[in-house]
């Protein structure tokens, strides 16, 4: 599978603004690949090298030290960029303009002949939920629609890969469900996203893979099941039972807890998990559910910072 990012041992450094003689380190020496068809979410709290990162990476600064290749070909190269969309952590537009005339400046922009741009316009629009806010001026869209017109003019020229800068900042939580709905459906075409967020549960409901850093360093990158130590995995069985069973059931799973007629019991081990699910079917109740209970990606990285001993911060 060919990459479409590839990032080997970059590292960033500044001259702190007021003390020239100390360096911050704002990346140090991270690599990382990302593939055709997959969404990565880029996650670390505020100020851990997210947006420097991403900024490296659409060619904005330059790297102190290593190497950056989209579709083979270095940051800014034109070649790359006709490939590539981008939505910056805090887009500005001219308020004046329709949703619809920025989207045909940015057709303009990206070489769009006027013939197809029309076709390209609305289907974009359908594309974020705006094809009836159109003709409005951005003065008068929500902060989740100009989020949403955002993502529309990274995808207007139809790149194979989306970058996205804190996508879902700032919105409340229908607007981070609908453009949630928009990186999945990108997906669902074909495209490739990247992704950076501080919102842990988005992270863990749209990622195949998750690139975590912390002071620019990269902790761990891989898919949910990769990133969790296996002793930091439950078990766990959802099934369903009469309302008379109830006290025999209790007595025989410990820490049982029902709801609404649904029976749920959690183990330490597979092993344990086996033999609750056989006991289960033995007493013929409807299996619901049986499997891995992982902790929350918020866990996770609480974990990795305790580790490394550094204090929690949420942004």
């Amino acid at each position: 599978m060919s990459s479409h990012i590839e990032v080997e041992r970059l590292s960033k450094t500044y001259r702190h603004p007021m003390k020239v003689w100390k360096v911050i380190e704002a990346v140090k020496e991270l690599s990382f690949t990302t593939g055709p068809g997959e969404i990565v979410g880029f996650v670390g709290h505020n100020g851990a090298g997210k947006t420097t990162t991403i900024k490296m990476l659409m060619g904005f600064v330059a790297p102190t030290a290593g190497r950056i290749s989209l579709f083979g070909k270095a940051p800014g190269d034109p070649a790359a960029l006709r490939r590539l969309g981008f939505l910056p952590e805090r887009p500005y537009f001219y308020s004046h303009l329709s949703g619809r005339e920025l989207l045909r400046y940015f057709c303009g922009l990206s070489d769009i002949p006027a013939a197809a741009a029309k076709g390209r316009i609305e289907t974009t629009l359908k594309t974020v939920g705006l094809a009836d806010a159109g003709d409005l001026t951005l003065a008068n869209y929500s902060k989740g629609m100009l989020q949403r017109i955002g993502i529309a003019q990274a995808i207007i020229h139809d790149p194979e890969l989306v970058v996205m800068d804190e996508p879902m900042s700032g919105l409340d939580p229908i607007g981070r469900r609908e453009v949630k709905d928009i990186i999945r459906e990108l997906k669902k075409n074909g495209k490739a996203v990247l992704f950076s967020s501080h919102i842990l549960g988005d992270i863990e409901d749209l990622s195949d893979r998750i690139l975590i850093i912390e002071k620019g360093v990269r902790r761990s990158f891989g898919t949910l099941a990769e990133i969790i130590p296996r002793e930091n995995i439950g078990w766990r069985v959802s099934f369903a039972a009469p309302e008379k069973d109830r006290d025999a059931l209790f007595a025989a799973f410990k820490g049982l807890r029902v709801a609404n007629g649904l029976f749920t019991a959690t183990f330490a081990s597979e092993q344990e998990m086996n033999a609750a699910l056989t006991a289960v079917m033995e007493r013929r109740h409807t299996v619901i559910e049986a499997g891995p209970l992982y902790p929350t990606l918020e866990e996770v990285v609480f974990r990795m910072q305790e580790r490394n001993g550094t204090e929690v911060t949420h942004g």
